[in-house]
């Protein structure tokens, strides 16, 4: 055999045996990767339907303030954020929900208004599901919860994330209070100092908090397109694996990390409400404004193809809501002076944006495995 003839066979052998060797890793890294997926799998029971395009999805993605190591008594969602997909229009819809956000409660275990957080706690993600869905009025395909553990691994995993810090602060970790900082400006970081700056809300407040958690996972998106996250997908894998709660099945994630690389092209929406704080029996809770409530319920209904534009969804118009306060939004933190004249608070016991939801009850303590609520 001629010398040229050897060199073209051992290159066509090396080939071949490399084809075989990354098919071999990705069949591995699927197997791994649908057992993993296999046992945080919970369907649940929609109970709101409306009718909407196929080529538009909804999830509601929730992170949990325990975990195995915290043991807390009661399970919350620490976040929780809405993502509408329109593969017709190309654009992707967030809107963070304030975790404080009173609002009636669909859980059986639990009959009136709470702390959105807490809808998780009665019933788990069935709960926080349909309390969000008859709230907003918009159907969830699919839900997906993580905890505090899984999204630290994950970001490590994945070699950290980029983030942009509009202002310095002492951020918040296992460790307690400011046991870290942030510098203004643009920095790389991993997945400790990546969950404090998703959970900050002190040094401005919870608007700002979801914008960080939809920047987060902006960034996320923007480095799932590095070649360099294929090297440890089986990491990637090991970070969800009890960690991790959803009804997404492996194809149906296999089809969306698929699609996700297009995803970075699609227009970006990000929805927030007009809000402000008032007490409850001695509890800080957050009155989101009906009239803000049934303009992002709008919005989401258009970006699923559910309800027809309208004059709400022209450039030019910026909504304002017509509540009955002088200070109409909490979009910046308060002086004590704005608080006092402007609480909806009458006597620490009237809820004014719906009489007579002011009783709240306790939180069950609710056996969990890692944090997840059944």
């Amino acid at each position: 055999m001629k010398r040229a003839q050897k060199i073209i066979l051992l290159g066509l052998t090396l080939i071949l045996m490399c084809t075989i060797s990354v098919s071999a890793y990705f069949l591995l890294v699927n197997q791994h990767l649908r057992k993993t997926l296999d046992n945080g799998y919970h369907p649940i029971k929609n109970e709101y339907h409306a009718a909407k395009k196929q080529d538009a999805e909804s999830f509601l993605v929730m992170g949990l303030d325990n975990t195995i190591e915290r043991k807390l008594g009661t399970t919350r969602t620490d976040a929780m954020m809405v993502i509408t997909v329109n593969n017709k229009t190309k654009k992707i819809t967030f809107c963070s929900l304030p975790r404080d956000s009173f609002v009636p409660i669909a859980a059986k275990n639990y009959r009136g208004n709470q702390r959105i957080e807490a809808a998780y706690t009665f019933d788990g993600p069935t709960a926080s599901v349909n309390t969000v869905e008859k709230l907003l009025k918009i159907p969830i395909d699919h839900y997906c919860v993580f905890n505090f553990l899984s999204f630290i691994q994950f970001i490590d995993a994945i070699g950290g994330i980029d983030i942009n810090v509009q202002h310095s602060f002492d951020g918040v970790t296992k460790d307690g209070p400011g046991a870290i900082h942030f510098d203004e400006g643009r920095q790389h970081v991993d997945g400790t100092k990546a969950l404090s700056y998703a959970r900050e809300r002190h040094s401005d407040n919870d608007i700002m908090r979801g914008f960080r958690q939809q920047e987060i996972i902006q960034s996320v998106g923007k480095k799932l397109k590095s070649k360099d996250v294929v090297k440890n997908l089986t990491g990637i894998i090991d970070s969800f694996d009890n960690n991790i709660q959803t009804d997404i099945t492996t194809d149906q994630l296999l089809k969306l990390i698929e699609s996700g690389l297009i995803y970075n092209n699609y227009e970006k929406q990000r929805l927030t409400f007009d809000w402000r704080t008032f007490s409850n029996q001695g509890r800080s809770m957050v009155e989101l404004y009906p009239d803000s409530i049934q303009y992002v319920s709008h919005e989401l209904r258009v970006s699923l193809g559910i309800d027809k534009k309208d004059d709400r969804d022209k450039k030019s118009f910026v909504f304002h809501t017509n509540g009955q306060y002088l200070y109409q939004s909490d979009y910046s933190v308060q002086d004590e002076a704005a608080e006092e004249k402007e609480s909806t608070s009458l006597n620490g016991n009237v809820y004014i944006g719906t009489p007579g939801n002011t009783e709240t009850g306790t939180l069950p303590t609710v056996k969990t495995k890692n944090g997840f609520v059944p």
